[in-house]
């Protein structure tokens, strides 16, 4: 099966990290002092992006016995990598180009200080790019313990717009889990026709630890809303397919996770609570609708399941 992960020019998997091996099981590990250019190389963050003209040749047949000409595309710039060559996507010629070493830059006054560079890396051969930074924010329920992440992410294909996410990551099985938008900013988004202003994103983020408090309290209540398999099953069908009768494979995988079969199910603040049916909801997202460690990351961050977290949230709450 192919990988997303992209490689580094020496040809490892462009990703590093600190610590612990991530739970994807891939990259260069680094010291927690490494420097933003010792993250660049390691991670594969170290090339540049440019655009060029796009041109495209009609078949003979169109030119009724003329010489084949190429002609241009207007509005459309092709995105490549001048380390290689290699193209990346069309994008629009109004395209604001963010280098994937500016994603590390981001950090560079805050590490050491308030984060710390856990990972950073590159996917679909530079079409995506992050890095992910431990924040000071941590909460515990009853053992369950969750930590604060601020992911910056951006493309070089015009999939996904330059984002700055304020995530938490459950310690016990490294479910993802993106702040709900409440007071303060948890997500700051710049499309590709503007240009990106890291100080600017920073400032939107200033109240970032208000925000995690606010998701810490939702959490907490979500530990005590007690929830039945019935109501479990009822809100995974609504959500991920099929009824009470035939629930969706998803579903009844979810379910299966809720009563026991998931990572950290068992415990007080999960056990036949709302709090262990998102995280069942979660883990059926992050890890298992993908087979490889470089996918479930795609999707635990960039993919679908990000939308339904935040379903699963709401559904819960309003059993409250």
């Amino acid at each position: 099966m192919a990988h997303l992960i992209a490689n580094t020019i020496s040809g490892k998997a462009a990703i590093a990290y600190v610590g612990e091996t991530p739970w994807h099981g891939l990259g260069q590990q680094l010291t927690a002092d490494s420097t933003i250019e010792t993250w660049a190389e390691e991670s594969g963050l170290d090339f540049q992006l440019a655009t060029a003209d796009v041109q495209f040749t009609p078949p003979a047949s169109v030119w009724n016995g003329f010489k084949a000409q190429s002609l241009p595309y207007d509005g459309k710039k092709v995105m490549y990598r001048t380390d290689s060559n290699l193209p990346l996507g069309l994008v629009s010629s109004q395209y604001k180009i963010v280098q994937p070493i500016e994603v590390l830059e981001f950090f560079r006054d805050m590490v050491g200080n308030i984060a710390h560079l856990e990972t950073a890396g590159v996917l679909r051969n530079g079409a995506h790019y992050w890095a992910l930074a431990k924040m000071d924010g941590e909460f515990n329920i009853a053992g369950d313990k969750v930590n604060q992440y601020l992911l910056l992410a951006s493309s070089a294909d015009g999939s996904l717009a330059t984002q700055a996410r304020l995530t938490s990551v459950r310690v016990v099985c490294n479910n993802t889990l993106q702040l709900a938008q409440q007071k303060g900013k948890a997500n700051v988004s710049v499309r590709h026709n503007s240009i990106f202003r890291p100080e600017a994103i920073k400032a939107e983020l200033a109240n970032s630890n208000e925000t995690f408090r606010m998701f810490e309290q939702t959490a907490k209540f979500l530990a005590t809303i007690k929830v039945g398999s019935t109501q479990a099953q009822a809100i995974f069908t609504k959500i991920l397919g099929g009824d009470e009768k035939n629930p969706s494979r998803a579903a009844a995988r979810a379910l299966a996770l809720f009563e026991g079969a998931g990572i950290g199910a068992e415990l007080e603040s999960a056990k036949g609570t709302a709090w262990g049916a998102l995280n069942a909801v979660t883990q059926l997202m992050d890890w298992e609708t993908a087979r490889t460690g470089d996918a479930r990351l795609a999707n635990a961050w960039f993919g679908g399941g990000v939308n339904v977290k935040q379903q699963t949230v709401d559904a819960l709450l309003a059993l409250s």
